[in-house]
């Protein structure tokens, strides 16, 4: 993958950049952004380019026969870690990386943007969690004491390095003196799942959220939308590239229709209808769910900045307008941080397996009570 492949991120690839023209390449380097911010295909950018035959101040060239191995994850000196299972449950075979190769390589072509959950989803993982074992840390020291097959540098990737767990200690050693010419990047989301003792040996590449103004760029060169609904993905996707493609590829009901349906039928008090709408969203399952939540975030961040300077310099289009207005002319600012707060906690309920139909339940129940208490009227909703 070439830099240039990469959305954005132009200050981490200068640096990362200006380490190989001045040889100061770090052995263990941690690549540690949110999801959807292009950490893993930063990685394999920068695998691609310090081994690069041919490469330029800015990129590799892309024609080399070790670029064209590097583009294809088939480099015989890049090797590949990442989350898997056991094929077989009771068995006492290690599950390795090497088992789903196959499937990574055509996953991470496809997306090398993608989350834990849409990999686990990929190999059929069902209900099993996926984790980095023991034996695939000690496969990885293996490797990294093997010669080199034909470039300067053996690079180990391991992607979601924070479910190496307790696991990662084996690798403790490795990462402070790896054997030489041996480049180790750990790419990770959660820096608080990872071991102090690992972030001690790894030098930090911080990864930013993808800025507004590349996310938009993008969406209009590469995937050719029109420019209103470039800048409504660019405001819900946040930064989140998975999440922007997500959206483009959803021919489901948008969770702004959704979102407002709900607040209607709060509004207006209606019971039946509102059971109804619950039903409906239960079954629209988690992910859909989540989404639903940050939509709502994201709707209260738009509604304050249309209180405090003008609906004019919101995100907002004019089918949310009206909704919005409604809020605004009867909330405040502890209004506001109470909703927010309300959306957090579902979202994070959700994430970690809450009954969707409770959560709903209570939820609608917190804020039609609220609503009910501000004596609200049904004038600004039509």
């Amino acid at each position: 993958m070439n830099f240039s492949s990469v959305i954005g991120q132009q200050q981490v690839k200068e640096k990362l950049l200006l380490s190989v023209q001045q040889n100061r390449v770090s052995h263990a380097q941690l690549f540690l952004g949110p999801e959807g911010s292009g950490a893993l295909a930063l990685a394999l950018a920068f695998a691609q380019y310090i081994n690069c035959e041919n490469r330029t101040e800015t990129d590799s060239c892309g024609t080399c026969p070790s670029c064209i191995k590097s583009q294809k994850l088939i480099h015989p000196d890049i090797h590949f870690s990442f989350p898997v299972y056991k094929l077989k449950s009771g068995s006492e075979n290690p599950a390795l990386s090497s088992d789903f190769i196959k499937q990574w390589r055509e996953a991470v072509l496809a997306n090398p943007y993608q989350h834990i959950n849409d990999w686990l989803d990929f190999i059929n993982a069902e209900n099993k969690q996926g984790n980095v074992s023991a034996d695939e840390c000690r496969t990885i020291i293996h490797q990294l004491n093997l010669k080199t097959f034909e470039s300067r540098y053996k690079v180990q990737i391991i992607w979601m390095a924070e479910l190496l767990g307790k696991e990662g200690n084996i690798l403790l050693k490795i990462l402070e003196e790896p054997p030489a010419d041996t480049v180790i990047l750990l790419v990770a989301e959660n820096r608080d799942l990872l071991l102090t003792t690992i972030l001690s040996r790894c030098q930090i590449v911080l990864i930013p959220r993808v800025s507004d103004d590349d996310m938009l760029d993008t969406l209009l060169k590469i995937h050719q939308l029109e420019k209103e609904g470039a800048m409504k993905v660019v405001r819900q996707a946040e930064g989140n590239y998975r999440e922007a493609l997500r959206i483009i590829n959803s021919h489901e009901e948008d969770e702004a229709d959704l979102f407002k349906r709900w607040m209607r039928l709060l509004i207006e008090y209606n019971q039946p209808e509102l059971l109804k709408w619950i039903d409906e969203t239960v079954r629209l399952g988690r992910e859909k769910q989540k989404r639903l939540f940050r939509y709502a975030l994201e709707f209260v961040r738009e509604c304050v900045i249309g209180q405090h300077s003008g609906l004019q310099n919101s995100f907002l289009h004019d089918d949310e307008m009206k909704m919005a207005e409604w809020f605004i002319g009867r909330y405040a600012g502890e209004d506001w941080e109470e909703l927010r707060r309300w959306f957090e906690e579902a979202h994070y309920h959700i994430e970690r397996n809450a009954h969707p139909k409770i959560l709903f339940m209570n939820l609608s129940a917190r804020i039609g009570q609220r609503i009910n208490a501000k004596k609200v009227s049904l004038a600004g909703t039509r």
